[in-house]
């Protein structure tokens, strides 16, 4: 500051400070604190003098000194309180400055909720492949099944999985790719939290998806050229059937992939 406070204006202005200020000597003795350290304590405030002996050891205040730039303090009614801590040490003294942050940690962890709630309700992976995922995908088939049925039309699904060992964002995001350019309009395609992706792929026999199933692999055979880490894949195939719902015929064709990742042959077709 340009100009220097004289001692009455600095205390005036410390005790008038929105933020509650105190000042507790090294020994934990209290050396002062403001009208707003006054108010954050009610009614204990009136039993707190200058001159109160170690504060460390008092149940109610001692959490006041806890380390570390944020403190839970139960107050004397049993309300709850977080306080942001700024300290600043002084010869013989440290000032303890506090702000209630009770409302806006409270509302941070609702908007953290509704931002969970949101992602649980969204239909696409926004953060990678931005492919239909697991719920958008069973909400997409589930009309889809009910037509084929409907119609006796037909209706394919291909899972689709990457060894363990070359799920990478890049590998992700690269065959995501390449299941859009090789698939129709009309298909869907998807992507599961296991990072398994999903075809759905409508007016389309098993035979016809198996036949798909080679092409995907000679294209990632040639994907593979020139690069130093090879791309392969699994792949469990199955068609829509009698009574099926969108549950039941996504189940299956998941099985169906596991039951590959076990096999020498890389794919499977669920009945």
């Amino acid at each position: 500051m340009l100009n220097k406070l004289t001692l009455d204006e600095a205390t005036t202005l410390l005790d008038h400070c929105p933020l509650a200020l105190l000042l507790v000597n090294d020994d934990g003795g209290i050396c002062g604190f403001n009208n707003a350290f006054a108010a954050l304590l009610g009614d204990l405030a009136t039993e707190l003098t200058h001159t109160t002996d170690d504060i460390r050891n008092d149940v109610l205040l001692a959490p006041l000194l806890g380390a570390g730039t944020l403190v839970n303090w139960i107050k004397p009614d049993g309300d709850e309180r977080w306080l942001a801590v700024a300290s600043t040490a002084m010869k013989g003294v440290t000032a303890r400055f506090y702000q209630d942050v009770t409302e806006m940690l409270r509302l941070k962890n609702e908007r953290d909720d509704c931002n969970e709630a949101l992602k649980d309700q969204s239909l696409r992976d926004e953060h990678l492949t931005s492919l239909l995922n697991r719920r958008g995908i069973l909400v997409s088939l589930e009309p889809l099944v009910a037509r084929s049925r409907r119609y006796n039309s037909p209706l394919s699904i291909i899972a689709m999985g990457l060894p363990a060992g070359e799920v990478r964002d890049t590998a992700l995001v690269k065959v995501s790719y390449l299941l859009r350019d090789q698939t129709r309009w009309a298909d869907l395609v998807g992507c599961t939290a296991d990072h398994d992706f999903i075809l759905i792929l409508q007016e389309t026999t098993q035979d016809a998806a198996l036949l798909l199933v080679d092409k995907l692999s000679a294209h990632l055979t040639s994907m593979r050229e020139g690069q130093p880490e090879a791309l392969t894949a699994c792949y469990g195939v199955t068609a829509c059937q009698k009574n099926d719902d969108a549950e039941e015929m996504l189940a299956r064709a998941e099985a169906a992939l596991e039951e590959a990742r076990g096999n020498q042959s890389g794919k499977a077709i669920a009945v």
